[in-house]
């Protein structure tokens, strides 16, 4: 049923005649700003297609939205992003062995009026195997909508694909965007990468200064990147600009110092790696090595054994003292899908209804988890931060507490946005943990400095500062 009471903010208004002009465009909007509810009222009345990740499906967030915000909730049909690709089968005696083909699946084929691309970093790949769909199916759309809150400085190459879908008209081979490593080496320094023939580094004319700059603050570069290659068809706006009076949010770091048995652990693992490490001049970070058991123990030493006992420890001891004083529900994320496992026991042992939302589980479990939270039969929600960072309206918790942060700053704002956005009527606070004196507070000085780390090979120099 449509909410009339609610009228749309200034800010809102300003999107839909934007898009209306602009027919194809990118609205990058800072996390919270009611994206969604743009795109309902944009294209209400016509035949839309919204695909978003499968989290964001399941949940029911946009169906939610839909039914809350639309005059016509039938014109509107949702997708997943891994749903979009028609299938074949590989194997004539197992009927249900099939791989995804180039095509969308028939009832995502013919023209639509309008197609959303909710969290639209996700066809930023060129090689992923539902981007040429997406691709194919905005090219049978009136209007495409491209929506992300995540910044778009210091990854302007994954541009290239958003590009093509606002641009149709200038992606056939020989124009603008016909080719990818025509347009990118005329706009980024080549660089040198052991792991890649081809390599991309900043944009031409940028400096270590334009890389010193804060969150948000684009150098003269980026701005004159994006001017030229998005054009007027390029919307942001900050939460500063647009949502003065939104609740007050307090932001608290909390120091869980490490026991002397936690000490020894980290000092044992950090000998043995920097053993390891000698001579070495990258660090592969994957799970199971050693810098990963540095960066576990720092939560607590309970980790790196048999993990039978309930846990105990470190930032698990702090967590429960937190939860056991709570009577509102309560978001807590971490890195780690071990941490977001013992965190949600240490919630479950104090009495807490608790949901877990982790990779690895089905997609039609963590949506579950999601819709348990928002209708009251869960009281904590403890989720992955690459799981549940994007697209999720969570504001009927208060309290959002980090067990850890992962190495993306963009990832980390986008979370704390799941709770403090519009919609939320109370004051909202945020805690996070840090173990002093190890690598969980020192790797802090990359976010400070928004130190992007889009993969896990890193300098061994820059983690040997870490720990």
């Amino acid at each position: 049923m449509v909410n009339s009471s609610l009228a749309m903010m200034p800010h809102q208004t300003a999107a839909v005649e934007w898009i209306h002009r602009v027919q194809r465009g990118l609205l990058a909007d800072e996390p919270g700003l009611g994206k969604s509810r743009t795109a309902i009222e944009s294209f209400d009345g016509g035949k839309v297609l919204v695909v978003a990740p499968a989290l964001i499906i399941n949940s029911g967030t946009w169906t939610n939205e839909i039914n809350r915000w639309a005059k016509h909730p039938d014109g509107f049909h949702l997708a997943s992003y891994t749903m979009l690709n028609a299938r074949r089968k590989t194997d004539p005696n197992r009927p249900s062995t099939t791989r995804p083909i180039p095509m969308p699946r028939p009832e995502f084929g013919g023209h639509w009026d309008a197609v959303v691309f909710d969290e639209a970093h996700y066809i930023k790949g060129r090689k992923t195997v539902w981007v040429p769909v997406a691709r194919q199916i905005a090219d049978n759309a009136d209007s495409a909508l491209l929506m992300t809150g995540t910044p778009v400085t210091h990854w302007g190459t994954d541009l290239f694909v958003p590009l093509q879908v606002i641009h149709p008209d200038e992606s056939h081979p020989g124009e603008r965007f016909g080719s990818y490593w025509r347009w990118a080496m005329n706009w980024f320094q080549p660089k040198f990468s052991p792991h890649s023939k081809y390599a991309l580094g900043d944009l031409i004319g940028c400096t270590p200064q334009c890389m010193a700059l804060p969150l948000g603050h684009e150098c003269e570069h980026y701005r004159r990147f994006t001017h030229d290659n998005l054009g007027e068809q390029f919307l942001r706006r900050t939460r500063d600009e647009v949502l003065p009076d939104l609740p007050p949010l307090t932001y608290t770091e909390v120091l869980t110092p490490m026991s002397s048995g936690q000490k020894r652990a980290y000092q044992e693992l950090k000998k043995h790696w920097l053993t390891e490490v000698e001579g070495h001049e990258t660090v592969v970070w994957s799970d199971g090595s050693r810098i990963d058991a540095m960066d576990l123990c720092t939560v607590s030493e309970w980790l790196l054994g048999d993990r039978v006992k309930p846990p105990t420890g470190g930032k698990f001891d702090q967590l429960r003292s937190d939860l056991s004083s709570r009577t509102t529900p309560t978001v807590v994320f971490a890195h780690h899908r071990a941490v977001v496992e013992a965190s949600a026991r240490v919630a479950e042992d104090i009495g807490a209804r608790v949901g877990i939302v982790v990779g690895g589980q089905s997609s039609e479990a963590n949506g579950k988890a999601v819709r348990d939270f928002l209708e009251g039969r869960t009281d904590v929600l403890v989720g992955s931060l690459s799981v549940m960072s994007e697209g999720l309206t969570l504001t009927r918790a208060d309290m959002l507490i980090f067990m850890e942060k992962t190495h993306r700053p963009a990832i980390n704002e986008q979370a704390m946005r799941r709770v403090h956005r519009i919609g939320q009527s109370r004051p909202v606070t945020v805690l996070d943990y840090i173990t002093p004196k190890s690598l969980d507070e020192n790797k802090r000085k990359s976010l400070d400095k928004k130190i992007e780390h889009s993969d896990r090979i890193l300098s061994a120099a820059t983690v040997k500062e870490w720990v």
